[in-house]
């Protein structure tokens, strides 16, 4: 497999990263996200961790990742600011809720752990990754269970953007 191929979507993720901070998608500037994305990856190229787990990038399911966290955000938002506004003891009830995020590699769960600490109102506490559980401090928490389910979708949306795969596969 070629070196562009292995690392096309890190140069398309970079490129993106770089119109955006720029404020402005001239053809002149996508150039210039290309050659400096390159450039980054020919200066620091990402060697392979022994032990580590490699994973396959999926752009489909990220934009869904990135999608959930996106709309998490805004409601969250709106919840944070209702209970602010208007407190009352069921919205300002708070919790320390532990969540398995089972058969999650250490690139999901630090995606999971800081896409809920992102999240108004919420914090991830610590993190273990054998078995990979996070505790999680909830204001406004209501359902355990329901806050249990919506953290193993975002466990599920992520796993789908960065799939494992063998270490041979990756070199």
């Amino acid at each position: 497999m070629s070196w562009l191929r292995r690392r096309g979507a890190w140069i398309l993720v970079l490129t993106a990263i770089w119109v955006l901070l720029n404020g402005e998608p001239s053809v002149g500037n996508i150039i210039g996200g290309v050659l400096v994305a390159v450039l980054v990856l020919v200066a620091f190229p990402l060697a392979p961790t022994p032990g580590a787990t490699s994973h396959r990038f999926h752009p489909w399911a990220a934009l869904s990742y990135v999608g959930f966290v996106l709309w998490n955000l805004l409601t969250s938002s709106v919840q944070v600011v209702v209970a602010v506004l208007a407190p009352t003891p069921a919205r300002l009830r708070a919790g320390i809720v532990r969540v398995e995020l089972p058969g999650a590699t250490p690139l999901v769960v630090t995606l999971v752990a800081n896409a809920i600490t992102l999240t108004p109102g919420t914090l991830t506490v610590t993190a273990e990754s054998d078995p990979a559980t996070l505790h999680v401090h909830v204001l406004g928490l209501g359902d355990v269970e329901e806050f249990r389910a919506g953290v193993a979708d975002l466990h599920a949306r992520a796993t789908a953007a960065f799939t494992p795969t063998p270490a041979e596969a990756a070199r």
